[in-house]
């Protein structure tokens, strides 16, 4: 009966050791990348815990979706206008829980002894020497960042999965509302623009997105905030119906017509440049009401290709602005057609009591045509401005008028004018 016991209890023990040699050599997922896990395929757990991360904890950094949804791996913006939700957490990495080995009694020298449980499977490779166990751990199978403050918010210190606590030291501080360390400039939620509210962009960032549902005008729609003219019939330009900010568009539900081709709603007469009256043509009528430009409706002005000429030096034949012929003189010349301040190659004198000074009218390609100085007559009372020639003459002849000067009549009693001559002549006069 001894015998039989003693086998039974051989063979219980055999296979215990058994299992337990097959399970320690069967390896599981390498987590190497990541500085956890065993890094030899022999041999069972040591002590101390491997780390793992916890599930349901959102990612960080992860950018809003155009199309609404998630970010993969951050705290992204889910909407497209109406902002959206944080991004889908990061997936959970399984961990290894330790386990002590079997004491003495475990398969003996054959369990792998010092590998299994010494410093290759539970020491630097195991948790790792970059994350430690004091930044990660192994919680139910998985690696979670360590909570140390108790606020609820692992560190972000854990490289293998990170949480959201931007100081792990300080439970009053965690991230902000939108998973960042930075401080937001606007409230999450707060009214933004005519029709929007604060979302976040990012982690870091906020932007004015609109409140979901219509505004109260149908013909406007709220776009990042704003009120706009709806754009129902695709055309690139929102209607005039709305309020707050008119479009463009004189007929929303006709993609092929926005507005006349002065920018106004009614029907024109004619097109732009037709000819009109004597020598006109239509131009778009601008008197403001509609912005600078336009207000929509046509008017007579004066053709492009109606040409004015001079009658003589003054009096210039043109198109006036009604598109009518007229005659009308310059203020100070006519020349090729148009109004000019002088004629070219003419002369003016500018008399100074120190000199005259000579102008001339030149035509000049950068400024046009205009009086420029051309010479002096530096010999005051000698020698005077010429008009007509453009340069300095002697004699009293061109000395102009003073028109301040006044004649004063004698007052004492003088000859007849016959005595004069008399006496002049050395004659009898009369």
């Amino acid at each position: 009966m001894k015998h039989y016991l003693r086998n039974a209890i051989r063979l219980g023990t055999s296979l215990t050791a058994l299992f337990l040699l097959v399970r320690c050599g069967v390896p599981e997922r390498d987590y190497s990348k990541l500085g956890i896990g065993n890094t030899d395929n022999g041999g069972s757990s040591g002590a101390g815990d491997v780390l793992h991360s916890s599930a349901g904890q959102a990612g960080i950094g992860g950018e809003g979706g155009s199309s609404g949804s998630a970010g993969n791996d951050g705290l992204g913006d889910a909407g497209s206008d109406q902002g959206g939700s944080a991004g889908a957490p990061p997936a959970p990495i399984p961990c290894n829980p330790v386990v002590n080995d079997a004491g003495s009694e475990d398969a003996g020298a054959s369990d792998a002894g010092t590998v299994d449980a010494g410093t290759v499977d539970a020491g630097s490779e195991d948790a790792g020497a970059d994350d430690s166990a004091s930044l990660c751990a192994c919680v139910n199978g998985f690696i979670r960042a360590v909570d140390t403050d108790g606020d609820g918010d692992g560190t972000r210190a854990c490289s293998a999965a990170p949480g959201l606590d931007c100081d792990d030291n300080d439970p009053l501080v965690t991230h902000n509302a939108c998973g960042g360390c930075t401080v937001l400039p606007n409230a999450i939620g707060d009214d933004c623009g005519d029709c929007g509210s604060y979302a976040c962009d990012g982690p870091d960032g906020v932007k004015c997105v609109s409140k979901p549902g219509p505004v109260e005008d149908p013909d406007c729609r709220c776009a990042a905030g704003l009120i706009v003219a709806r754009d129902t019939d695709g055309d690139g330009a929102g209607t005039r119906l709305c309020e707050q900010n008119p479009g463009i568009d004189c007929n929303d539900g006709n993609g092929s017509l926005i507005t006349n081709e002065c920018g106004g709603c009614a029907d024109l007469p004619a097109a732009v440049g037709d000819a009109c009256n004597e020598c006109g043509a239509y131009v778009c009528y601008n008197n403001g009401s509609l912005g600078t430009g336009s207000n929509g409706t046509l008017r007579c002005g004066p053709a492009p290709a109606a040409v004015s000429t001079c009658n003589d030096t003054i009096n210039r034949h043109s198109c006036n602005a009604n598109g009518f012929w007229s005659d009308d003189n310059c203020e100070f010349a006519c020349y090729n057609g148009n109004c000019e301040a002088c004629l070219p190659g003419t002369f003016r004198c500018i008399y100074n009591a120190a000199g005259d000074t000579i102008e001339a009218c030149f035509d000049s390609v950068s400024y046009g045509i205009n009086w420029w100085y051309a010479s002096s007559c530096l010999i005051p009372g000698s020698l005077r401005c010429d008009p007509a020639t453009g340069g300095c003459t002697s004699g009293s002849l061109l000395l102009p008028r003073d028109r301040s000067f006044e004649i004063v009549p004698s007052q004492r009693d003088g000859l007849p004018w016959h005595d004069l001559l008399n006496t002049a002549l050395d004659s009898e006069y009369g």
